[in-house]
C-alpha cells in the first residue's frame, strides 16, 4: 500500500493521465503527426516525451530509494515537501488542471482505460501504463515513515518523493498544454 503522503500525488498523476489517455485517443490521425509551426511540436512527439519522462521516473526511483538511505537521514517535514512543490510550481508555472479532471476515478496505475485509437497509440498508452505500473508497485515497498525520509534524485534535481511525483505530473502537463492542447475540442 502506498502511504498517504505519496498517495495524493500518486492518484493525481494517474487522474491526469487517463484524462490524457482519453482526449488523445479522440486527435485525428492528421493532427497526431502534424507540426503547426517550425516552433512547435506534433502531438506524437508530445505524448511520447510524456511517457518517456515517466521511464525514466522509473529507472532513477530504485536506485535514489537506495542512495537515499545512505545520504539522507533526517526526516522530511511537511514544509519540505511544500518548498518542494511550489519549486515545481514556479518552474512549470501551470495553469489548472483541465476541466471534468476531478471527475475522473482512479485508485491503481492497472486500472488505466486504454481507448480504441490506431495501433500506434495503444502501443504507447500500454506501454506507458506498464511504466505507471512499475513505479507503483515501487512506491507500494515505501513504508510511511520511509516516505518521510526518502529522497529522489535524477537529473533534474533532488525531490521529496511527493514532490518527484509532482514534477512528473506537472511535466507532462506543460508539454500537455503547449503542444496537444490545440488539437483537443473544447470541452463544456
Amino acid at each position: 500500500m502506498i502511504p498517504s503522503i505519496i498517495e495524493i500525488f500518486w492518484i493525481e498523476k494517474l487522474r491526469f493521465t487517463q484524462y490524457c489517455f482519453q482526449k488523445i485517443a479522440s486527435i485525428s490521425r492528421e493532427d497526431w503527426e502534424r507540426v503547426p509551426s517550425p516552433q512547435a511540436k506534433s502531438v506524437a512527439w508530445a505524448v511520447s516525451q510524456m511517457a518517456a519522462f515517466d521511464r525514466n521516473f522509473a529507472f532513477y526511483l530504485p536506485a535514489s530509494m537506495a542512495l537515499s538511505t545512505f545520504f539522507f537521514r533526517s526526516k522530511i517535514e511537511e514544509l519540505d515537501i511544500e518548498k518542494d512543490l511550489v519549486e515545481i510550481r514556479d518552474k512549470f508555472t501551470p495553469p489548472a488542471f483541465p476541466l471534468h479532471f476531478l471527475d475522473i476515478s482512479i485508485q491503481r496505475a492497472a486500472d488505466l482505460k486504454i481507448p480504441e485509437s490506431d495501433r500506434e497509440r495503444t502501443r504507447i498508452m500500454k506501454e506507458w501504463r506498464m511504466t505507471l505500473v512499475k513505479i507503483e508497485e515501487k512506491l507500494g515497498q515505501i513504508s510511511e515513515a520511509e516516505a518521510y525520509k526518502k529522497r529522489y534524485t535524477s537529473l533534474t534535481g533532488i525531490y521529496t518523493i511527493p514532490g518527484a511525483i509532482n514534477h512528473s505530473t506537472e511535466f507532462c502537463h506543460r508539454l500537455w498544454n503547449e503542444h496537444i492542447v490545440p488539437f483537443i475540442k473544447s470541452e463544456s
